[in-house]
């Protein structure tokens, strides 16, 4: 798979689940309700929980498999996941289950620019390997072989 290629992958599933968990908090749990799996146990599960979970198997895929748009779109997933829900843990929600809501829901433009940040980081490091692997070709390509 080629690195542009990537990025999109990389990009669009990192987007993907930014809008999926906000659309899905918003319809199921805008009202403070709780899940059917924090009922039963009594845990407080959050999709930043879930996206470290999915990167996780993202990066045994890519260390002990191959790089590919499956490992590739469970790492931008798993990130868009932890994102999402990273910059609403940082305010304090008085430990009730609407305050969880009202943060998520204060924090979308400052998540949203988090988001931003990071495409345009991945990006930058695209277009930086480029002009390495470009130079290192030239290198190759300027010598004389003899």
């Amino acid at each position: 798979m080629e690195k542009s290629n990537r990025l999109l992958v990389f990009i669009l599933f990192f987007v993907i689940a930014f809008i999926y968990w906000r659309i899905y908090v918003f319809l199921l749990f805008n009202k403070g309700d709780v899940s059917f799996f924090r009922a039963m146990s009594g845990l407080s599960i959050h999709h930043y929980h879930y996206g470290l979970l999915i990167i996780l198997i993202a990066s045994l895929l890519l260390i002990f498999h191959k790089v590919n748009g499956v490992s590739i779109g469970l790492m931008g997933f798993g990130l868009g996941s932890v994102f999402d829900s990273f910059v609403a843990r940082l305010f304090p929600s008085g430990g009730t289950r609407v305050g969880e809501i009202i943060n998520y829901n204060q924090s979308f433009s400052m998540t949203s620019l988090v988001f931003m940040i990071i495409i345009l980081l991945s990006v930058n490091f695209y277009l930086i390997s480029r002009q390495i692997e470009i130079k290192f070709i030239n290198k190759l390509y300027s010598k004389k072989l003899w």
